[in-house]
C-alpha cells in the first residue's frame, strides 16, 4: 500500500507507491514500503538534516521552513516558500563566525533586546534597547530611550535628551544648527530654552557667542557692559575699538568712530551731550547752516532773502539788502535739520566757508553783493555795505560769465 506524506499544515505533499524512492518533492529521499535501499536512504536523510543541508547553494526541492546552511557565508537560512532556488531569497537567521551578517527582515520584540552592538541601516522604532554601541543610519524615533556608550544615529526624533541626571555630564562634539521658530515657556520665537544655569564658552581656541539680531535677558535687550578685550569682537561691531562699560557709574564708549556706515545714511543722537574742557569737535565741511522754507527748490550756491510766500526766496535785485544767506550742500552744522528736505527747507548758510554763484570777474577778498536772480558778484568801490554784503571772494575768478566760487559768507 502507497505512503501518503502531510505536511505541518496539513496539506498533501505526496504520495509514494511501494517498492519507489520520492526525490523530487524534498530535499530528502522519502521511500515507499518494501524499497531495497530503505537503510541508505534514511542514514543519508540523517546526514542531510544534521548538517542542515550544509553547501554553498541551496538544496534540491525546498519545502518553507527548511534550514538551509550557507558554507559561502557561514550563514543558516530559511527558505520562504516551496521551491524557492533563489539564495538571496531565504533569510539569514544566524552567524558561526564572527564578522558575518545576521538579519530577521521584519521582527516584533515585545520585551527588550540586549547586545553589545546593534547596526541598523534604515530606522528604528523601539520602546526598550539596551546597547553599548548603536548605530542607525537613516532615522530613529525612540521613546523613552536611554542612550549609553557609542551611539551613532543620523536623524533623531525625541521629545527629551537627557544625561540621567543634573549632576550628570554630556557631551555635543561638532557643529550643531537649532533650527525652528516653536513656542517655549510661552515665548513666540524660541528655538533653544535653557532652563537654570550658564550657558559656558570656554577651552582653547573658543569663539563665543554670534547672533544675527539682538540677544535678551528676561525679555529685555542685553545692555553692553564689562570690558570687551577680544579681538574677535571687531568681526561683528566694526567700528569698535576699546572698552564698553560702566565707568565711574556711567556707561562710556571709547571708541574712536561711530558711523551710520555711509555719509549718505542719516543717524541720530538723543540727550543733552557737553564737550569737556580741552575737547574739540571738528567737521570736514566748514559752514553753519539752518533749514527755512522756500517757495520752491534752490540749487546750491543760490544767493536768497527773506520773503515771498514762505520763509525765503531768491534774492532778485541787484545790491538787495534783504540777502539772508546762500543755499549750502556742505554744512559742518545744520541747525532745524528734520524741518524738512533740501527741496521744501533748503539748508542757508549763514556763516563760514561756502559755495556761491557768481557772475563776472572776482578777486580772492572782494566782498561779493546781489546781482539779481539769486546771483552774486563783486561789489565795486563804495558799494559794500554791512547790510548787502554777502561775503568775501576766496580765490580769482577771471571769466566773464556766470560760475561759482568758494567764499566766506558773513551775513548781517
Amino acid at each position: 500500500m502507497a505512503y501518503t506524506i502531510v505536511k505541518s499544515d496539513g496539506t498533501v505533499l505526496t504520495t509514494i507507491p511501494d517498492g519507489t524512492i520520492d526525490t523530487t518533492s524534498t530535499s530528502l529521499g522519502l521511500p515507499g514500503r518494501s524499497f531495497s535501499g530503505y537503510g541508505q536512504a534514511q542514514d543519508t536523510n540523517f546526514v542531510h538534516l544534521t548538517e542542515n543541508f550544509a553547501s554553498s547553494t541551496p538544496p534540491p526541492n525546498p519545502i518553507r521552513g527548511q534550514l538551509w546552511y550557507n558554507t559561502t557565508t557561514n550563514t543558516m537560512l530559511v527558505c520562504p516558500a516551496d521551491g524557492e532556488a533563489n539564495a538571496a531569497a531565504w533569510l539569514a537567521l544566524t552567524s558561526t563566525s564572527s564578522g558575518s551578517t545576521t538579519t530577521f527582515g521584519n521582527i516584533s520584540v515585545s520585551g527588550s533586546i540586549t547586545t553589545t552592538e546593534l547596526t541598523v541601516d534604515n530606522e528604528i522604532s523601539a520602546g526598550s534597547v539596551s546597547t553599548d554601541a548603536l548605530t542607525v543610519t537613516n532615522n530613529a524615533n525612540i521613546a523613552n530611550a536611554t542612550l549609553s556608550g557609542t551611539t551613532t544615529v543620523a536623524s533623531v526624533q525625541t521629545a527629551t535628551i537627557t544625561t540621567g541626571g543634573a549632576a550628570t555630564n554630556g557631551n555635543l562634539t561638532g557643529t550643531w544648527t537649532v533650527s525652528g521658530n516653536g513656542v517655549a515657556n510661552s515665548v513666540n520665537g524660541t528655538a533653544l530654552w535653557i532652563t537654570d544655569g550658564n550657558l559656558v564658552i570656554s577651552g582653547a581656541g573658543s569663539i563665543g557667542i554670534r547672533t544675527d539680531n539682538y540677544m535678551y535677558a528676561n525679555g529685555v535687550s542685553i545692555p553692553l557692559g564689562g570690558t570687551y578685550g577680544n579681538s574677535n569682537v571687531a568681526a561683528y561691531l566694526p567700528t569698535y575699538a576699546a572698552n564698553i562699560g560702566p565707568v565711574g557709574g556711567a556707561a562710556v564708549f571709547n571708541g574712536r568712530t561711530l558711523s551710520t556706515g555711509a555719509n549718505t545714511t542719516t543717524g541720530n543722537i538723543t540727550g543733552n551731550w557737553s564737550l569737556t574742557a580741552g575737547s574739540r569737535l571738528n567737521a570736514t565741511y566748514a559752514d553753519l547752516a539752518e533749514r527755512f522754507a522756500a517757495d520752491e527748490a534752490y540749487e546750491p550756491g543760490t544767493v536768497v532773502e527773506l520773503g515771498g510766500e514762505k520763509e525765503i526766496t531768491i534774492a532778485k535785485d541787484e545790491l538787495s539788502e534783504k540777502i539772508f544767506g546762500v543755499v549750502s550742500n556742505t554744512a559742518a552744522y545744520l541747525m532745524n535739520a528734520a524741518a524738512g528736505d533740501d527741496d521744501t527747507h533748503p539748508a542757508i548758510a549763514l556763516a563760514g566757508r561756502a559755495s556761491v554763484k557768481v557772475i563776472g570777474t572776482v578777486k580772492k577778498g572782494d566782498r561779493l553783493v546781489s546781482a539779481g536772480n539769486g546771483i552774486a558778484r563783486a561789489a565795486s568801490d563804495a558799494e559794500a555795505t554791512a547790510f548787502n554784503t554777502i561775503g568775501r571772494s576766496l580765490i580769482n575768478k577771471e571769466t566773464e560769465d556766470a560760475g561759482v566760487i568758494e567764499a566766506v559768507v558773513m551775513i548781517r
